[in-house]
């Protein structure tokens, strides 16, 4: 089973049958081993719950920092702007962008486009064919930028791929770090870039009460929703950040914008307690 955190993700929302892996397993009769890149704690236990019936299989966990890959985030302004100028300073190299939707992938890529930028957009409303020619020219060709929904990315192993961005908040963490997991595989300098603002957590919550799952699955997804927000608004390091909330201490990465320009802050304890007793 690979990409095993999906059973958790969306095993209990719009692919329940992602939940009877265990039951398959046991019909059949077969080992069974199960591979992720992008599970907490939680998520992990869950595995082993719905894949297992709860026997204790051999873990096996490594790291998960990737040192190369600078992070950035900004509060968006105008993102269009935001995104054409960090293409610009990028031109050439290969990268993803990743928007909340189809029509988002269109508009943008046409933008870059007409930029001069070397541009395909992505998204499941493709037909398949045209989906696969994207991913091949992907592989292929150097330069090429894809502006994608999450759809894109599953299966794509290029190694040389410079920067990935986000015009929009991802729902977890696990996400935003598989995404951006996508950059510098070659082990060279990379790039992630994201632009947050408060629409996107209002979009989120919306999606989130919609969702199909229970009220334990919505109260997770709001945690984790909570959890990535965390990130783009801590003041500390933000690779500290990353990596605490898959359980791996660090010191100061040195390399992501708040360790490089340290942003401004201040203790608001004396007066938030003046608020309160006036």
């Amino acid at each position: 089973v690979d990409e095993a955190h999906c059973v958790s993700q969306w095993g209990h929302d719009f692919r329940p049958d992602y939940l009877r892996i265990g039951e398959l397993r046991r019909t059949l009769g077969v080992p069974l081993a199960a591979f992720t890149a992008t599970a907490d704690e939680e998520t992990r236990a869950e595995m082993v719950t719905r894949l297992f019936d709860g026997a204790t299989p051999s873990t096996f966990l490594r790291g998960f920092d990737r040192p190369n890959i600078r992070l950035a985030f900004a509060v968006k302004d105008s993102p269009r702007d935001q995104i054409l100028h960090y293409a610009a300073a990028r031109k050439g190299q290969s990268g993803i962008i990743y928007c909340s939707s189809r029509a988002k992938t269109e508009v943008l890529a046409q933008a870059l486009r007409a930029a001069g930028h070397l541009v395909l957009h992505y998204h499941a409303g493709m037909e398949a064919e045209e989906r696969r020619q994207a991913e091949l020219r992907f592989q292929q060709d150097d330069g090429l930028i894809v502006v994608a929904t999450v759809a894109f990315g599953m299966g794509i192993d290029k190694p040389d791929v410079r920067f990935v961005a986000h015009i929009d908040i991802p729902k977890s963490v696990e996400g935003y770090y598989q995404e951006t997991g996508r950059a510098g595989r070659d082990g060279l300098p990379a790039t992630a870039w994201l632009a947050y603002g408060l629409q996107d957590v209002v979009q989120q919550r919306r999606m989130i009460d919609e969702s199909a799952g229970d009220d334990a699955f919505r109260r997770r997804l709001g945690a984790a929703l909570d959890a990535m927000l965390g990130l783009c608004e801590t003041v500390s390091c933000r690779r500290q950040r990353l990596l605490q909330y898959f359980g791996q201490t660090i010191t100061p990465c040195g390399n992501c914008d708040n360790c490089l320009n340290p942003p401004e802050s201040w203790d608001g304890t004396v007066a938030a307690q003046k608020m309160l007793s006036a």
